[in-house]
């Protein structure tokens, strides 16, 4: 089982270097071909849609046909998308392409996460779902460095180039995982019967905080490397190396969070890293100091990031197993759905003046606060719940002080 696990991680690292490297650049190279904010925002919000909706399809065909050969059929898929956006910098052929590769590149966190509720029990599932989170986040350092010097030193085009090839090791421990398939009708797939009511309301709440993050994330958040550009007129290295910044506090967050947890509490630690994330986002709004702004921008992105395993592992835990695929493809179809709005909406905001950035941030912060309050309400009402306590246990259960 440990060996399997180590696969699955593997296969994930690899995959998240490789689109972190082709991330960091890839809207920087559409800027140097002379795309407008509002196009790069189209091209984005389709990526996002497509993560929503072909996401979603093959989430419910990973529980039909077998979660490995969705796998295998994505990761073969993906490069060859890659190669399409690279050779045809066209708006309209980019909206159709980012559609179909946003949907393939999003399955293999759903169907991993599935996986790993499979091949771990209550005992250890907090810490293996931090290590994998923790992980692709250090992928993702390691990802953005490497993106943005290989565009400051080859060139944009070469970079991503080179991130498409790179990602087809992944193929090596995609090969060498076993999986044990539960294959199900889609009339099964479809039927939420068995969901109880207390796992609704939660699932509920969980739903709600999706939207809410999603759209104030959405907003922004795919844009950093314009952001950093567009304010401070960083270079691709610059902009690789914060970013690659933010991604590893939030890896060591990830990674050592179930510690935290017990510490103190995994709702309570949650809600308060999402409330001190609202102050953060009104500082962007007046903070134009370079390297002020690069701190700030981090802290937000690794207290947003790093309670990230504790929501996943309770939910996943809370919910029928043979649900989870499904359950986190609704998710997922949620969240990128409001991102891909939120995305539209970047170029409009924004336009051509840096002043709309402004505008933007204040918008996103209205959305953080209300998850805020969502992560509140978990808190509330499901911080002595006897899942919460097996999953955590030695932890502490008092309510956050008003200090």
């Amino acid at each position: 089982m440990r060996s399997q696990i180590t696969q699955i991680l593997l296969f994930t690292s690899i995959g998240t270097i490789t689109r972190d490297m082709f991330g960091v650049v890839f809207n920087l190279y559409l800027r140097e071909n002379r795309f407008s904010n509002q196009e790069i925002g189209s091209i984005t919000s389709f990526m996002l849609w497509g993560s929503a909706i072909v996401g979603l399809v093959l989430s419910l065909l990973a529980e039909t046909i077998g979660r490995k050969r969705v796998l295998f059929v994505s990761a073969f898929l993906f490069p060859i998308f890659n190669l399409g956006m690279i050779l045809i910098p066209n708006p309209g052929t980019l909206n159709a392409l980012s559609f179909f590769r946003g949907g393939i590149g999003v399955i293999s966190q759903t169907v991993v996460s599935a996986i790993i509720v499979h091949l771990t029990e209550s005992r250890n599932r907090a810490k293996v779902f931090g290590l994998n989170i923790g992980l692709t986040t250090a992928s993702a350092v390691l990802g953005n460095l490497l993106g943005g010097f290989f565009g400051e030193w080859f060139g944009l085009r070469e970079a991503l180039y080179l991130s498409t090839g790179l990602y087809c090791l992944s193929f090596i421990p995609l090969l060498r995982i076993k999986i044990f398939e539960v294959k199900v009708a889609i009339r099964q797939v479809l039927d939420f019967s068995m969901i109880q009511r207390e796992q609704k309301n939660i699932l509920t709440l969980y739903y709600l905080s999706t939207l809410s993050v999603g759209f104030g994330a959405g907003l922004f958040i795919h844009f950093g490397n314009l952001i950093y550009k567009d304010l401070f007129g960083l270079s691709s290295a610059a902009i690789g190396i914060a970013l690659s910044i933010a991604d590893l506090g939030t890896s060591a967050g990830n990674i050592f969070s179930h510690v935290l947890a017990r510490r103190v509490g995994p709702l309570q630690l949650r809600f308060w890293c999402e409330l001190l994330v609202v102050p953060l986002m009104i500082s962007l709004i007046v903070v134009r100091q370079p390297a002020l702004f690069v701190l700030l921008y981090t802290l937000r992105y690794i207290l947003m990031n790093s309670a990230s395993p504790i929501l996943s592992t309770i939910i996943n835990s809370f919910v029928p197993k043979e649900k989870i695929a499904t359950l986190a493809g609704i998710n997922t179809f949620l969240n990128n759905s409001i991102r891909g709005v939120a995305a539209m909406l970047f170029g409009i905001i924004v336009g051509a003046s840096l002043s709309g950035y402004n505008l933007l941030f204040s918008i996103s912060t209205a959305f953080y606060a209300l998850n805020a309050v969502f992560s509140f309400l978990f808190l509330v009402r499901y911080r002595r719940h006897p899942i919460v306590l097996s999953l955590y246990p030695n932890r502490k259960d008092s309510l956050p002080s008003s200090e």
